[in-house]
């Protein structure tokens, strides 16, 4: 397919480098010729110095030949303008990202309106998953399959857990529970298991289930996974903003610590039920007179990396919270593993899977049937779920004999059939129909017949 994204910031040159992986060409408008040239020298792209609102900069992208517009910049008004302008100009199919909480109860408004193909909003969808967080507090991640019917759920094994020196096969004997372990992350290396293979301390393992055997996978361990009651957050921002309204919803006790008084008087009058208090969220003994030591989750949300590191890294230390931060830069990933930080969240890699997911979606004619798309971690494993409907070289054929034909480091996790969930043996088919989610160190696979060899 070809692409135009608008804006090559955080969001935008994770977006252009995950379409590029995916074997498409993408064009990139900026009217920052510097950050462009960046960007271009990174990765084969074509780049425009320019508004991406501006018709004739649109015209230069070439908008009548592109299937896709993807409007990514700081601004949710450019970006619904840009797509608006781009759908006079072309045909091309297009997204917004939108990020303002005021928009976020208008969005099928706005989308139906002003004829978008589809509004994202990666700052909700980044505190979303935080919020299941703070209800399985024992994961280090969780994601779901099938409108929630199937879950793939991340832990890591430390020594509460009695997974240490077991096999797999094992594993599902000791807990008596439906599942799969579908990938598992060792000392930096991501491995597909087969079942003779053997859990060690200190493996993150991912797992798929039900959310009813994820919850008895964790009673049989007798390891803790109740959702947590109080909650402290550093930094007042948009996904502060989101986290702070689900969870005041579920009738949890916020506190937000907030630098910036201006934003203290808004969150207190937009959010009267939690505690809003003005003050610096990096000190640590601050930090402490508010409970930290106490509280069973801590969020710290500020603007800077750096600071959220440091200072999950302390509450770590000083409390038995569950710690999850956002993180903005990538490169800090392998910092997270090193400091054992329970679960971080990033919302450029969050905001690229929904778009990459659409884009496969719409990527072909036949067998184009992408339903959900996640990646782990690094981005070497995705995780997807498919629609079988035309792919007769795969209904109806016991896996047994597909087998072979099924392309390395690739494995069938689950199927879903009329609400039923089938971890399949040799014996199972794909029936059409079926939800089917596959795991795999292969990128760019857009429909169900591409696991084939």
């Amino acid at each position: 397919m070809n692409a135009v994204i608008v804006g090559c910031g955080k969001v935008g040159t994770e977006l252009a480098q995950t379409l590029v992986n995916d074997g498409h060409d993408v064009t990139v408008i900026d009217n920052d010729e510097k950050a462009l040239e960046q960007v271009a020298e990174a990765m084969d792209i074509l780049p425009i110095c320019g508004n991406g609102a501006d018709i004739n900069t649109l015209r230069e992208a070439d908008l009548q030949n592109k299937d896709i517009f993807i409007a990514v910049s700081p601004l949710d008004e450019l970006n619904l303008l840009s797509c608006v302008i781009a759908g006079s100009v072309g045909t091309a199919r297009t997204i917004a990202r939108v990020r303002n909480p005021l928009y976020s109860k208008e969005t099928e408004f706005l989308k139906n309106k002003l004829g978008l193909s589809k509004i994202i909003n990666p700052e909700h969808a980044a505190a979303l998953e935080i919020f299941k967080l703070l209800q399985y507090p024992a994961l280090t991640r969780i994601d779901s399959f099938a409108e929630g019917k199937v879950v793939i759920f991340t832990v890591h094994v430390n020594s509460d857990y009695c997974l240490r020196d077991k096999s797999l096969q094992e594993i599902r004997e000791i807990t008596g529970c439906n599942i799969l372990v579908c990938a598992v992350e060792r000392a930096g290396e991501v491995i597909i298991p087969s079942g003779n293979f053997v859990i060690k301390e200190e493996d993150e393992i991912s797992i798929v289930s039900t959310l009813e055997e994820m919850k008895r996978f964790f009673k049989s361990l007798k390891v803790k996974n109740k959702p947590v009651d109080t909650c402290l957050i550093t930094g007042g921002g948009t996904i502060a903003h989101y986290l702070t309204d689900m969870l005041l919803k579920k009738g949890k006790h916020v506190r937000i610590v907030e630098i910036d008084e201006r934003k203290c008087v808004q969150l207190s009058e937009i959010f009267p039920e939690a505690e809003v208090i003005h003050g610096d969220g990096t000190d640590k003994a601050f930090l402490l007179k508010q409970g930290l030591d106490k509280v069973d989750a801590f969020v710290p949300l500020t603007g800077i990396d750096e600071e959220n590191i440091i200072s999950a890294t302390f509450a770590k230390n000083v409390s038995d919270a569950k710690v999850i931060t956002k993180i903005n830069r990538t490169d800090l990933n392998d910092v997270m593993d090193e400091l054992h930080i329970d679960s971080a969240v990033f919302p450029k890699f969050i905001c690229a899977d929904i778009i990459a997911q659409y884009v496969r979606a719409q990527d072909n004619g036949v067998g184009g049937n992408v339903e959900t798309l996640y990646r782990y971690p690094d981005n070497r494993i995705e995780i997807l779920e498919f629609r079988a409907k035309e792919d007769k070289e795969l209904i109806d054929i016991p896996l047994s004999k597909l087998g072979s034909r099924l392309k390395d480091n690739m494995i069938i996790a689950c199927i879903i059939r009329e609400g039923k969930f089938i971890i399949p043996s040799g014996v199972n088919m794909i029936k059409e129909n079926d939800s089917v989610i596959i795991v795999t160190t292969h990128h760019g696979i857009s429909a169900l017949h591409d696991i084939l060899k």
